[in-house]
């Protein structure tokens, strides 16, 4: 048995451990729906991955598409907005923390908006970070 895509070879056998994590912690907690149905998830898509990573066809096919042009741009345009989202929602909810403590008076939300801060200011400085090392390429 030789494995063909080793990237979704250990994909597929993290899901399945954690599918089979789930599992046990479910026998001993008790099943509720929203678990078994996450669990039920995680072991499907890991064997599929382990299956498709043992295919000679299927991985060549999967390569094949990953090298696409279409799916890179596709997947550099989606990972840019998730970004910009990330920002623009830790912006907003920074203000909303600030504007909690200002105006209501509320002492929880000076550590989040501490948070937030963090993560908004890190987020401004690493897309410049990038900016810079692009443009001097």
């Amino acid at each position: 048995m030789k494995i063909y895509n080793r990237k979704y070879f250990l994909m597929g056998l993290l899901l399945t451990a954690l599918g089979l994590t789930m599992l046990s912690v479910s026998f001993s907690r008790g099943f509720d729906w929203v678990g078994t149905t996450i669990l039920t998830l995680c072991l499907i898509v890991g064997i599929i991955l382990i299956t498709r990573s043992l295919s000679e066809k299927m991985s060549r096919k999967d390569k094949i598409n990953d090298m696409d042009e279409r799916s890179r741009l596709i997947a550099l345009k989606s990972a840019g907005a998730a970004f910009r989202w990330a920002e623009v929602i830790c912006a907003v909810l920074l203000a909303v923390c600030l504007l909690g403590h200002n105006i209501i008076g509320e002492v929880l939300s000076v550590p989040m908006a501490w948070a937030f801060g963090i993560m908004f200011f890190t987020m401004l400085f690493l897309e410049l970070a990038a900016v810079l090392y692009y443009e001097r390429i």
